[in-house]
């Protein structure tokens, strides 16, 4: 009966998405919007991308592992690939691939998105998206016998300036995906000094160059919400047994400066459950925060996506039935990324409370 329902469903949500209400709105939707255009990427008239990489190789392989590197080609975006979403949002001028691929950052005027860039889009964000200018390669200066000029720019000398200059190119103000840098600068983050830089690019002790001294740089991994480790540091819980025997738990995001989690097609995942003396289950709870799809598997892009983000600074809490006797409370915080389905969720920490 239940498969039934669900089947009747998803004919009624494809019937209108194919019939002429859905087709409507979006033609309408797009039309408005600026065409896109994809563009060659800033070119270095001697260097190749494949010499940045030769040449900076350790921090090229801090690179790999970040999710600028597979902004284009990880898991999610496979994810999207096989729905069909790829081709769906260009059609709808949804500029997905002009941040996860983008041709030009740094000579773009404030708030201007970037072009897509045509070639080597597998690289995601790569060395030439953010460090060549159409003046050259861009950077904090010329190191002590470096064999290539590097142009001092204040972007890259004062992190708070990058943070709303070369971060905010791509998660500022982008319509549907993005707004994380706003977030920010309302934040007590941002008026405390703190930069994106600070959590994302961390102080590390490493060579720049291959077979060069290590010296104290910032990492090129940009930790975030794919690295297991940042998420549980971004966590801040614990379970509360009130005078009345109730439980809540609570999250208090005073750790990240921006939403938890942020911007995007994710979610912070939340199990409860509540166990007698004799560890039997009593009772199970879970809650959701973030997006989330308001039909899965059709209607799970915008304006069909509610968010349940937590704001920077603001606190959760979610309130349990008062247990029965004495008992364990078990609560597991997992990780949901843009169209994983549950199974795939990732665990990020756990916490137990005797009541």
């Amino acid at each position: 009966m239940m498969a039934t329902v669900k089947w009747l469903l998803g004919a009624v949500v494809r019937s209108l998405i194919l019939g002429g209400f859905a087709t409507g709105y979006f033609a309408v939707r797009a039309s408005l919007k600026e065409e896109l255009v994809a563009r060659p990427g800033t070119a270095h008239p001697t260097l190749s991308r494949q010499s940045c990489i030769d040449c900076h190789a350790p921090i090229a392989a801090e690179w790999v592992q970040s999710f600028h590197f597979r902004s284009v080609s990880g898991p999610y975006w496979e994810r999207i690939r096989r729905k069909g979403y790829s081709r769906l949002f260009q059609t709808l001028r949804v500029p997905c691939m002009e941040c996860h691929a983008p041709a030009n950052v740094l000579d773009l005027p404030p708030g201007k998105q970037p072009a897509r860039r045509r070639e080597a889009a597998e690289l995601g964000v790569d060395c030439v998206s953010c460090h060549v200018s159409e003046q050259g390669i861009v950077g904090p200066g010329r190191s002590h016998g470096a064999p290539d000029e590097v142009l001092a720019d204040e972007r890259f000398l004062d992190p708070m300036i990058a943070s709303t200059t070369v971060c905010a190119t791509c998660h500022e103000e982008q319509g549907d995906c993005s707004d994380t840098v706003t977030e920010w600068r309302r934040s007590d983050f941002a008026a405390r000094g703190v930069s994106c830089l600070d959590c994302h690019m961390a102080q590390v002790m490493a060579p720049s160059v291959a077979a060069g001294p290590a010296h104290r740089r910032r990492s090129h991994r940009f930790f975030g919400d794919k690295d297991p480790g940042t998420l549980e540091k971004a966590l801040n819980t614990h379970i509360i047994v009130t005078q009345n025997g109730k439980a809540v738990v609570q999250i208090t995001n005073d750790r990240v400066g921006h939403s938890l989690p942020a911007a995007g097609m994710n979610a912070l995942v939340v199990q409860v459950s509540i166990e007698d003396e004799l560890g039997a289950v009593i009772e199970q709870s879970e809650w959701l925060f973030g997006s989330r799809e308001l039909i899965p598997g059709y209607l799970d892009f915008w304006p069909f996506r509610p968010d349940t983000s937590i704001p920077a600074g603001e606190v959760r809490r979610m309130e349990i039935p008062p247990p029965a006797g004495p008992g364990t409370i078990r609560v597991e915080f997992r990780y949901r990324d843009w169209f994983a389905i549950p199974d795939d969720d990732r665990p990020i920490t756990r916490i137990v409370k005797k009541y």
